[in-house]
């Protein structure tokens, strides 16, 4: 169970991290997980009552159980985006990805920003950290894709 909590909390800075740039969008699924997590996060409660409520006073006590089950589902699915967003922050990065981020480092560093390099065993989260950066200490005519 603790795991579980690690992966919702490590989704949640992930989630923090993550720069929300229509660029990137295109090329990672981060942004669009992003945004339907936080739509849930608000959303999902009010629908999981609605659910029920309907459920139950449309068909009465006999469909209590799967009433219950379905809002519970319901419920469930923002920690689910948390989950995934926790498990792609910890996966490591291929090594195209490694490159393409050791050039934007190079960028950065040519710009007089100083950047921790990345290792080998970099991960999604590192990657989202130097994104971060570069979009929020460069100037608009920094080259992303």
């Amino acid at each position: 169970m603790t795991e579980i909590k690690l992966l919702i909390d490590q989704g949640r800075e992930y989630q923090l991290l993550w720069p929300q740039q229509r660029a990137l969008s295109v090329i990672f699924p981060e942004s669009r997980i992003i945004k339907l997590s936080k739509l849930l996060q608000k959303s999902a409660a009010p629908i999981a009552c609605v659910s029920f409520l309907v459920q139950y006073l449309y068909f009465g006590h006999e469909v209590l159980p799967r009433a219950l089950a379905m809002s519970l589902l319901v419920l469930s699915i923002p920690y689910q985006s948390l989950i995934w967003l926790g498990y792609r922050a910890k996966q490591p990065l291929p090594l195209g990805l490694i490159s393409w981020c050791a050039e934007i480092r190079n960028q950065m560093l040519d710009a007089g920003i100083s950047v921790q390099p990345l290792s080998r065993k970099a991960c999604y989260r590192d990657m989202a950290s130097l994104l971060n950066q570069a979009y929020s200490k460069l100037n608009k005519a920094f080259d992303l894709p």
